[in-house]
């Protein structure tokens, strides 16, 4: 009889898509089904099992405290009955508010708990969570005994893996070999888009239009017109190709000299696995700034340029393309280092590191 393996995700797509792509490398061998939160489970193909509960979120004010904790208690009840009812070998949990209830009932029923954590500094549930938790799997060797204690992993704990990503990155690769003089630049701003990409990059593109041949492809934010867009962008002889949050995008489209995004860990991943150069402005807002670390893990070792918020001003994007163009040998170390994050990486090899991990453990 297979192993039962129980995989907690929810809320945003940071958290579901890795998730979701440990699910198909685990399916084969293991009896595997997802539990998760209505948030989650729009990102979750409706043939995959799943079970879909709800973990409502209360805003972060001291006087609803007493209603969190409410809250939780209710999801904590119904987790502990989904437990007596399912035998689970393993719980991997990918962190976010929803976790808790779902990991104190394993804990209580003696279920192997795994953390996973794909960003580049452990969030705040994985380490609350850490204490009855076998082991953490994550990307980013730093976190373990990393320079910060208050956000490192002990050695004993922390796993090291290669980014999962889905299967379809595999047997596509970034094409991106120019037969022309276009210069085909990506915006993308992640599962939850980014209003502020959708309002202050589209001048930067047609400033850089008047001076070299632009193909854009961009990810706009719910709420904006893509047919007055568009026209903006034809008037400028700008080729463009915009739509709103498609999953995988990348799988179908990848010929791309350079991306402008977030820095959300699959994302960048994907990229890095694509050998696509990227210039990453971080959501500012993410939780214990774990975007910024996320873009800063590839900014230390040269293969991006990261620009932040707070700081950001009308020609920053134009500055650092129009240095591109005129001298590429800079946009060509990245490029070159990029690479040293793929090697090896194939979804075969990927899937015998995680069997014999999990066939092991």
């Amino acid at each position: 009889m297979k192993n039962k393996i129980l995989i907690t995700t929810g809320g945003s797509g940071g958290h579901v898509i890795p998730a979701l792509n440990l699910y198909n490398h685990l399916k084969n061998e293991f009896d595997v089904y997802l539990y998760t939160d209505v948030r989650g489970a729009k990102y979750i193909p409706k043939e995959i099992r799943k079970t879909i509960f709800e973990v409502k979120k209360v805003p972060e004010k001291k006087y609803l405290f007493p209603i969190k904790i409410i809250f939780l208690f209710y999801a904590f009840i119904k987790s502990l009955i989904h437990f007596k009812g399912n035998k689970i070998d393993i719980l991997i949990s990918t962190g976010g508010y929803m976790s808790l209830p779902i990991v104190l009932a394993a804990k209580i029923f003696n279920t192997k708990i795994i953390l996973f954590e794909p960003n580049s500094i452990i969030g705040r549930s994985n380490k609350f969570l850490l204490r009855f938790a076998y082991q953490i799997l994550c990307y980013d060797k730093d976190i373990i005994h990393g320079s910060n204690k208050k956000s490192s992993v002990p050695g004993y704990k922390g796993v090291v893996i290669d980014p999962i990503l889905n299967n379809c990155f595999y047997s596509n690769q970034n094409t991106s070999e120019t037969k022309d003089d276009t210069f085909k630049i990506l915006i993308m701003g992640g599962s939850q888009a980014s209003l502020f990409f959708s309002k202050h990059l589209k001048s930067e593109i047609i400033q850089l239009s008047k001076k070299y041949k632009i193909e854009i492809t961009q990810q706009l934010s719910s709420g904006f017109d893509i047919e007055s867009y568009k026209k903006e962008y034809n008037e400028n002889n700008i080729k463009n190709n915009l739509f709103f949050f498609e999953e995988n995008f990348l799988c179908k489209k990848n010929n791309f000299d350079i991306a402008i995004t977030r820095a959300g860990a699959s994302s960048l991943a994907e990229l890095a696995h694509l050998n696509i150069p990227f210039i990453s402005i971080p959501f500012p807002y993410a939780t214990d700034n774990h975007q910024f670390l996320n873009a800063k893990r590839y900014y230390d070792r040269n293969c991006c340029w990261i620009l932040e918020e707070k700081n950001f001003n009308s020609g920053d994007i134009y500055k650092i393309i129009n240095q591109i163009m005129v001298n590429k040998n800079e946009y060509f170390e990245k490029k070159k280092n990029l690479m040293k994050f793929n090697e090896n990486e194939t979804w075969e090899n990927i899937n015998r590191k995680l069997m014999r991990y999990f066939n092991e453990n």
